[in-house]
């Protein structure tokens, strides 16, 4: 389901009739049937392309790129909120996109280029400092590599403060991670050498949005040994074995979203996820995104349409 090499998604006028009459709407992802990735991919983010080019000068102003480590995979971009008179301070959220483990980017090749920055404005413009890092992919880094870059990008936001504006309140960050992102955003705090928190950067809460929480499910086949190194390196260290190690560890405040029409799987490793939870007595906050496939999640977002699940985990992160 996420694993396999990702083509470029087609453009709309590319697509079959079925998806072209509707492609500027969610109807487009009602009015497919499929719901495994590899169908979804190049039609969903086709539909919303068109949507997002009326936003391509208020995403490229409000973003800036630094370099957080030694290589090209090793940038983030910072969205700015708008600039506001009252001295107001605004946090900052990381947010770390998907990808299968093996693809992904902060910026895509045109014409889908506005992927990604179009959340990186939403959430600017709801009031969050919002930083969008590369990470290194599978093969080319294995466990818990990702993770750890996603931790340098934390420690390079205590070092340089100054580049996510006077704005920022480092005293409230919140990290948030979709897909495979998810894996490492939940890997950032649970993994044994990263439970103790980035000096100077508590973490405030965490968002999982339509997250592989494990892998031992029919169709999810051996997604996570590339990135995993083995199939005993999956089993030992999925989100939901990460979990099971440490049963004493208190966590931030989770909150999950689960994608309406995600592939079945991750019906089920959620379930098995929720269920660790509360053995542990953890309590998160669940969000449904209504209408949703796994990949619309986040290229509605700046559209007008299908924001609602953006709005709940915006109100919840202001509410800590």
């Amino acid at each position: 389901m996420l694993s396999g090499k990702r083509r470029l998604p087609v453009l709309t006028h590319h697509l079959p009739p079925p998806y072209l009459h509707c492609a500027l709407t969610m109807d487009a992802v009602a009015n497919m049937r499929e719901t495994e990735i590899k169908e979804i991919l190049g039609p969903t983010i086709s539909a919303f392309v068109p949507l997002l080019e009326p936003l391509r000068t208020e995403i490229e102003s409000a973003r800036k790129t630094f370099r957080y480590g030694d290589t090209d995979r090793h940038q983030l971009d910072v969205y700015y909120p708008p600039a506001a008179t009252d001295g107001a301070k605004h946090p900052v959220l990381f947010f770390v996109y998907g990808g299968g483990f093996v693809n992904g980017a902060r910026t895509f090749p045109a014409p889908t280029d506005l992927g990604y920055g179009n959340v990186g404005l939403y959430f600017a413009k709801q009031g969050f400092v919002t930083v969008i890092p590369d990470y290194r992919l599978a093969p080319a880094t294995t466990f818990p590599g990702p993770a750890e870059d996603v931790r340098a990008a934390l420690a390079w936001a205590v070092a340089h403060p100054a580049d996510l504006g006077d704005s920022a309140d480092l005293e409230r960050v919140f990290l948030m991670g979709h897909s495979a992102g998810g894996v490492h955003a939940f890997t950032v705090p649970y993994h044994p050498p990263s439970r103790t928190p980035v000096p100077g950067l508590p973490l405030r809460g965490v968002v999982l949005v339509s997250v592989p929480f494990h892998f031992d499910f029919p169709g999810m086949g051996s997604t996570g040994d590339v990135y995993y190194g083995s199939p005993g390196g999956t089993a030992a260290h999925s989100p939901l074995a990460l979990l099971k190690a440490a049963p004493e560890f208190v966590p931030p405040p989770l909150a999950l979203v689960q994608g309406e029409r995600d592939p079945p799987g991750f019906f089920v490793v959620a379930k098995d996820f929720n269920g660790a939870l509360a053995e542990q007595g953890i309590v998160p906050t669940q969000i449904a995104a209504k209408g949703h496939n796994h990949i619309s999640l986040t290229w509605a977002l700046g559209t007008g349409q299908g924001e609602a699940w953006a709005e709940e985990v915006a109100k919840w992160m202001q509410g800590l």
